[in-house]
Order: structure tokens, then C-alpha cells, then sequence
């Protein structure tokens, strides 16, 4: 066996510290690594400004999608509810809680927009209570357009069954085909105000915090990696030596071809 002179004590004792080196060189990038992403809190007067109601066209620009400093941001916008159009979106989790059902419902603006709003949550399916008449102010926090692949499958089956009350999840492209309305924003708003009847309002998220990269850990990282991947290379190679060592009278007789001169051919008295 080739590599039989590895189980002796002095390879064994050479194997253990490479390891251990080996493993330490690891344990040191993966902390380099930890140094390089760093969390920042948000600022007392930027958290102050995030849970501060915005109005909703100061968050939605040209009604483009909602932009990621936007989504869970307090906001705040009026206009005229559209009660005969709600729908229920099930299999929604409130937080930290039970499997229920939220109430949508359009919101019609001054302007001609319409915002999906979502009322509240309910555990069990209900009839959506009666929308406010008149003239609303809505306050909540904003929510992204949700795709139609994304619900999940319980919410798909229920809503396939049952188009006329119930959706898969708040996504606009369905909406747009569902509610008399083409302009919808891509965003919602979940208010906040005390739910009619047996809804909850659904709480909003905590502020979200900053995020950066430092390079220079980033480097130190892929150094001590580096160092790792090195060092073993260099014993498996080493090894490899050792098991297979080039045969001596090999090269002595390379060495005798390359160093004998040619004799010229006898010739013929």
C-alpha cells in the first residue's frame, strides 16, 4: 500500500495540525465574512418619518410599482370606497397567528386613480361589511402588488371555485380583469383605521433597517479562504510525491542517451 507510511505518528500528528489549521482558516473567514455585512438601525428621525403617514402619490411615482424604501411605509390617501366590488383573499396567516381571510375592496380617487385597499383580516369567511359612504381619508401602510403564481395552492383552488367572491392573491393584472377598472395603482394600502365588524386590522411591519459591505472584509475573507485551499493542495501534491517516487535508474538512463555521442558508421577497409 502506497500511502501506508501516512498512518505512522509523526504523518498522524501532521495530518491532525493540518485540520486543525485548515478549520481555522475557515472559522476565520466566515468571521471576516460576518464583519463585512453589517445592519444599521434606522435613525431616530428616520423611523419617526417612516411610521408618519406620506401621502400615497408622494410613495408611488407615475404609478409605477412601489419602490422597496416604500413598501411598509405609513401613507395616507382619500376618496370614495366602491362597496359593491369587494372580495375576500384567503388563506392569509395574520401575524404570528391563525390561517384566515382579508377583505379588499377599490378606492376610488379624485383624480380617476383607484387604490386596492385592504380593510382588514377575519378569521373565518364572512360577507365583507358595508364600506364607509362618502368621502374617506384611509391611513395604513403600503404593501407591493402580489403576483398571481405566488398564492398559495389552498388560495388558488378556493379562488378558482369561487371567482365571484374570492381572489388567489392581491395581484392587479387579475384585479384589472375582475373590478370595472384599468388603472389601478401597483401597490395597496392596509388601513389601519378600526375594522368594521369583525375585522382586524392588520399591523404594520417595524421599520426596516440599513444594510452595507465592506470591502476590505470581503478581502480578508477570501484570504484566509485562500490560505486554506493552499495549504491543502500543497500536502496532497506532497503526498502524491512521496507515494510515487520517480524511479532513479529511469533517469540514469535518460541521462546515458542524452550524454552518449553518436558514433560515425565503419566504413569499409
Amino acid at each position: 500500500m502506497k500511502y501506508r507510511f501516512l498512518f505512522r505518528p509523526a504523518w498522524l500528528a501532521a495530518i491532525t495540525a493540518l485540520i486543525v489549521l485548515t478549520a481555522a482558516f475557515v472559522g476565520l473567514g466566515m468571521w471576516q465574512w460576518s464583519r463585512a455585512h453589517r445592519t444599521h438601525k434606522l435613525s431616530p428621525q428616520a423611523a419617526a418619518a417612516y411610521v408618519t403617514p406620506a401621502p400615497l402619490a408622494q410613495l408611488l411615482k407615475d404609478g409605477s410599482p412601489a419602490t422597496d424604501d416604500a413598501i411598509g411605509h405609513a401613507v395616507s390617501v382619500s376618496g370614495v370606497f366602491d362597496g359593491a366590488h369587494q372580495l375576500l383573499v384567503p388563506d392569509r396567516r395574520f401575524p404570528d397567528g391563525p390561517i384566515g381571510y382579508i377583505v379588499i375592496a377599490p378606492l376610488k380617487l379624485s383624480d380617476g386613480g383607484v387604490v386596492v385597499v385592504s380593510r382588514g383580516w377575519s378569521a373565518q369567511r364572512i360577507i365583507p361589511p358595508p364600506t364607509p359612504s362618502g368621502q374617506v381619508t384611509v391611513t395604513g401602510w403600503l404593501s407591493a402588488e402580489e403576483p398571481a403564481d405566488g398564492a398559495p395552492p389552498d388560495a388558488a383552488d378556493a379562488a378558482a371555485k369561487d371567482p365571484a367572491h374570492l381572489i388567489a392573491s392581491v395581484d392587479v393584472a387579475t384585479l384589472v380583469n375582475t373590478w370595472p377598472y384599468t388603472n389601478l395603482d401597483q401597490a395597496y394600502v392596509n388601513e389601519l383605521t378600526p375594522g368594521a365588524g369583525d375585522l382586524t386590522p392588520i399591523p404594520a411591519p417595524a421599520p426596516p433597517n440599513t444594510s452595507s459591505w465592506y470591502i476590505l472584509n470581503v478581502g480578508y475573507t477570501l484570504q484566509w479562504w485562500l490560505f486554506g485551499v493552499v495549504g491543502l493542495c500543497w500536502f496532497i501534491i506532497y503526498v502524491r510525491r512521496l507515494a510515487n517516487p520517480v524511479e532513479p535508474e529511469e533517469d540514469e538512463e535518460d541521462e546515458e542517451e542524452l550524454t552518449q555521442p553518436e558514433q560515425a558508421p565503419a566504413t569499409a577497409p
